[in-house]
């Protein structure tokens, strides 16, 4: 919506500059946006597993991290110059991996 469609509802002077009011009346519910539904995920109505993407869990089975870390991105985390990088990028590559179809994480992740 624009400045302009909010004008009616307008309480006091509006800022000359930028027309915004100080304060607006509550528009009739037949303008008002409708509430945003809830989310509709498969996962739901249980046609496909859930994810148990928490950080213990990723950390409990940080000896599929390590392998797929290798396999999908080449990243030797073991390697002194993997270690020397910024941690964002390889934290990046591990949050990746839970989006991985067939990554060894994600199936030790997914919740039967």
């Amino acid at each position: 919506m624009t400045v302009e469609d909010w004008a009616p509802y307008g309480v006091g002077t509006p800022d000359p500059v930028t027309g915004v009011y100080p304060d607006y009346r509550t528009p009739p519910a037949h303008l008002r946006p409708a509430p945003p539904k809830a989310p509709t995920s498969s996962t739901v109505n249980g046609t496909e597993p859930e994810l148990d993407d928490s950080l213990l869990a990723i950390v409990t089975n940080w000896r599929f991290v390590i392998a797929d870390l290798l396999e999908h991105f080449h990243l030797d985390l073991y390697d002194p110059a993997v270690r020397a990088r910024p941690w964002p990028g390889v934290r990046t590559a591990i949050f990746a991996l839970i989006d991985t179809p067939g990554s060894r994480i994600r199936r030790a992740l997914t919740r039967r």
